[in-house]
């Protein structure tokens, strides 16, 4: 009798275990979330408009973070701008991202804080590449998202299409750029992160 109320137990703790909700990983990227203070401030410099803030928790070993914008160009990404980002100091375990971008083919800035450390930088274009008055459209990183050291990971997807409807998937859809050349819209562009222990070189 004992040893079939223990083998209960242990079976309810199992299905308890089971149901619970996933733990969060241990390093992870996710849409920022302001508190009180940080909103206002925002809306006094105009961040709640096209400023794009994400948190960033890592595991203290990182050495560098990667930002990239891509085009999409017969059904592959071909880089715009690499090789942003910024060095890591060793132990950083927290830090807050902010993508300032209206259009990802003209001017763009990014600005990363991690610990003491801060680095902010803009980019510009002429934009001669594509006609004007194009309608667009922007899908971003919406949840948390594990980072995996070494992997990209999309933050945002727009495309500029003069046709009248615009179809957004979500990020895991960049490494399917093939789903978008489908769609046959005029321009399509994508930003990345990537997290490496390899140091800036």
């Amino acid at each position: 009798m004992k040893k079939r109320v223990f083998a209960l137990l242990v079976l309810l703790a199992l299905m308890l275990c089971g149901c619970g909700a996933a733990a969060a990983p241990a390093m992870y990227i996710q849409p920022a979330e302001l508190d009180e203070k940080e909103e206002a401030v925002a809306k006094l410099l105009g961040a709640d408009t096209d400023q794009h803030l994400f948190d960033v928790v890592l595991d203290g070993t990182a050495k560098k973070v990667s930002v990239n914008t891509y085009k999409l160009v017969d059904g592959a990404w071909e880089l715009i701008t690499g090789g942003g980002g910024m060095a890591l100091q060793e132990g950083a375990k927290e830090g807050r991202m902010a993508f300032g971008f209206e259009d990802l083919r003209g001017e763009y800035r990014e600005a990363l804080q991690f610990g003491k450390d801060f680095t902010a930088v803009k980019y510009g274009s002429d934009n001669t590449d594509e006609e004007p008055g194009l309608g667009r459209g922007i899908a971003l990183l919406s949840n948390q998202t594990e980072i995996v050291y070494g992997q990209e990971i999309p933050l945002a997807l727009q495309i500029n299409t003069a046709k009248n409807e615009v179809l957004l998937y979500n990020m895991e859809y960049f490494f399917q750029p093939e789903e978008y050349e489908k769609l046959d819209y005029e321009h399509v562009y994508a930003l990345t992160v990537t997290f490496s222990q390899e140091p800036l070189s």
